[in-house]
């Protein structure tokens, strides 16, 4: 595992882990989909309840995700 360090290392798929703010927040999942909104990276990571990180917001320290995790690819 590696941690999430910059924009663009993620893509569509790829398995992650996140440690929340919240301990509520906190999940494995999979990246749905990355869109660029207004020049920044959104990873959007459940699409029916609009849950997504902006990967500027989480480098700076100010996202509901306090630690990102990218799963090596099997």
């Amino acid at each position: 595992m590696k941690e999430l360090t910059a924009e663009g290392q993620l893509s569509i798929g790829d398995k992650i882990i996140i440690v929340g703010k919240s301990s509520s927040d906190s999940q494995e999942t999979t990246v749905k989909d990355v869109i660029n909104v207004n020049g920044q990276e959104e990873i959007i990571i459940n699409k029916k309840k609009n849950r997504y990180f902006i990967t500027n917001m989480y480098l700076a320290g100010i996202s509901w995700a306090k630690h990102i995790q990218i799963m090596d690819k099997a």
